[in-house]
This record gives structure tokens, sequence and C-alpha cells, in this order.
């Protein structure tokens, strides 16, 4: 039984000899080639050109990782910082337009503005404890209660160029607020009961006390189209709305119905759209940096937020 056992061993045990030898050539071959034919064997532009493949995240991890991206410098930029800039350079005129690169600003940071540029427009931030996602859909959002404001804000910031979105309003009441806000990072970690930038009176400090450089010139803060065609806007010191306008029956919305919204940062206007015609200009003396938002008031408003392209 005992030499039955160790002729039966003796195959297996052949077998695994061959393959760690096997195992252990291919680790040398390995080794051989990256000596030969390493990253230093490439040129700057070659390397650049595979590295311009790399999403923002792995393009800053390989500059954290990789010696020569972080080091090496061509024009006096890394890299890294280089890549950056070429894939910007190579991006589409628009998207250009879009992100210009500001003085206190990297080149992998605008390209990460970049990729937030062509990526679907969601709702970053539920601010209130009377709103949440459609089915963990960040692009839908619906209110649960009665006359309490809860705002949703879509953390993508435009700061230039033209940028447009398609609401669509699955449920609707008299109260639903489409259009833009200041950037308010984190403003949903405060724990708010309830919030509305039109009705900022119990928040003026805190709002006030986010304005950076980057919200230029002008002092419009917020500003947004209201279901049955009235519209508002403020300072965050005074509130002002419209109820009666031409295109008021126009620029009104009801169930099911797509709203889309230009803001165009060139122009400094915030205009209505419906089936890709141009309603109205809502606003004019814009700048700055501004976001997507959608505050919501009644028992079972629901509204969509999707990217769109610019009608012509």
């Amino acid at each position: 039984m005992d030499n039955n056992n160790n002729n039966s061993e003796e195959p297996n045990m052949k077998r695994r000899r061959t393959n760690d030898i096997s195992i252990s050539n291919a680790g040398n071959v390995c080794n051989n080639m990256q000596e030969a034919i390493g990253i230093d064997s490439f040129s700057n532009d070659i390397v650049i050109r595979f590295a311009s493949y790399l999403c923002f995240r792995d393009l800053v991890n390989l500059s954290l990782t990789c010696r020569r991206f972080g080091s090496s410098k061509v024009d006096g930029l890394s890299l890294a910082e280089t890549t950056a800039r070429q894939i910007i350079c190579n991006a589409k005129e628009d998207e250009r337009n879009a992100l210009p690169k500001l003085a206190d600003q990297t080149y992998i940071e605008v390209y990460s503005e970049l990729e937030q540029l062509r990526a679907p427009r969601i709702f970053d931030q539920l601010i209130g404890k009377e709103i949440s996602y459609v089915d963990d859909d960040k692009s839908l959002v619906e209110c649960s209660t009665q006359y309490t404001s809860s705002t949703a804000i879509c953390d993508h910031v435009m700061r230039a160029g033209k940028h447009y979105v398609t609401f669509t309003i699955m449920e609707v009441s008299s109260m639903i607020h489409l259009g833009i806000v200041r950037p308010l990072p984190n403003w949903d970690q405060k724990g708010l009961d309830r919030f509305d930038p039109y009705s900022c009176n119990q928040n003026y400090s805190e709002l006030r006390s986010e304005r950076t450089d980057r919200w230029g010139h002008s002092n419009i803060h917020h500003c947004s189209l209201v279901s049955y065609g009235r519209y508002c806007w403020s300072d965050w010191e005074r509130r002002y709305e419209v109820d009666h306008w031409d295109a008021r029956e126009e620029a009104s919305f009801g169930i099911d119905e797509e709203v889309g919204m230009l803001l165009d940062l060139e122009a400094g206007t915030l205009s209505i759209y419906k089936e890709g015609r141009r309603v109205c200009m809502l606003k004019d003396g814009l700048s700055g940096e501004y976001c997507w938002a959608v505050s919501l008031w009644e028992d079972g408003e629901r509204v969509g937020i999707e990217r769109g392209n610019i009608p012509n």
C-alpha cells in the first residue's frame, strides 16, 4: 500500500516542481523585460501619450507613486501636469470655454473639472429632512412632507461658458423651484431641518460666509423658476419675485413636462427652453460660479435632472 501511495504521489510532485520552475522562469523573464524596456526607455512624448488615457484619480496616483511623473519637468511642469494640460488642449472647444484655468489652479484640477463636466448630472447634496432620492437614483428626488422646504444641489460648479440641463417634473405642485445657486459645499452635513436658498433669512450670515473671489461681481446668488410661472431671485439679504411678466404662461410647467435651462456665463443669462425652443430669458446680470438646484415644498413633488446638449 505504501509503495502504491508513493508511486501515485511521484507524478504530482514532478508536476508541481515543473510548475514552480516555470513560474520562476516567467518571473525572471518579466524582470528582464522590465529592465530592458522600463518606463525610462520611453521618451516623454510617448509616456504622456500613454498617461493621457488615465482618469483624473489614476493620473494623481501616478504622480504620487512614480518619481518620473512627479519630478521630471517639461516646460517647468511635471509630467502629470503636462499630461493634464494636453488632455485639456484636446478637449472640445465648448468644454475649454467652460473651464478656463484660474491662476490658483493646477492643470490636474482643471482635468478633474473636465471629467465632472462630461459626467451625468446628479443631485450630490440633499439639504433638509424631507427630501430623498427615488430608488437610490441620484438624478431623481422627491419631497415627503407638506410646506417644509428642502433643496437638492448638483455640486458640479459652472464658472464659465454655456451649460444646459433638462428638469423633468414627474409630480408637481405650485411650489417647485428650478434654477441655480452659488456653490455651498458640505451644506448637507449641517443637519438643517429645512432649507430654501430663496427664503434665506435664517441662514443669511452662513450663506454670506461661503463667498469667495470666484463668485465674481454679481450679487445674484440664487435664481429660480416656480412651477406656475413666477420667478424669483435673492442676494441673500433681500429676496425678489416677479408674478406678472410676458412669458409667464409659456414658462409655467406641469406634470410630465420637461423644462430646459441654459446658463450662459458668457452673456450672464439664465434662459428657459421647452421642446428645444427658447421660451424666454429668466435673468441677466449673472457672473461667477453657480450650481443647479431644485427646491421642493409639498408631499409627492418629484423632479429629475439630466445634462443635455445646448439647443441650436
